[in-house]
């Protein structure tokens, strides 16, 4: 990162500033953790279908990596949160 001193100083000092307080909103953020269905059949004993319905569901947060399907794990958390009747 190149910064040019020439011009208004207090102007710079604000640009630095900024910067400083978005890498520590980076560095403050919990890192992704993600889970598999394999991963899921463990945790709940539920059966690799029951889980692989729940997957595939719209409102599930699961995405396609690669071949698997994975879900990020607060996200889970959030889903079941909420109660669901069918």
């Amino acid at each position: 990162m190149n910064i040019k001193v020439d011009g208004n100083l207090q102007e710079q000092i604000n640009q630095l500033e900024r910067i400083i307080q978005l890498l520590d909103q980076i560095e403050e953020r919990e890192p992704l953790n993600f889970i598999s269905i394999k991963d899921m059949c463990k945790m709940t004993s539920w059966s690799e279908p029951t889980i692989k319905k729940l997957f595939n569901r719209p409102d599930f947060p699961s995405c396609d990596f690669g071949k698997e399907k994975i879900a990020e794990v607060s996200a889970v958390k959030k889903y079941f949160s909420v109660p669901r009747r069918k």
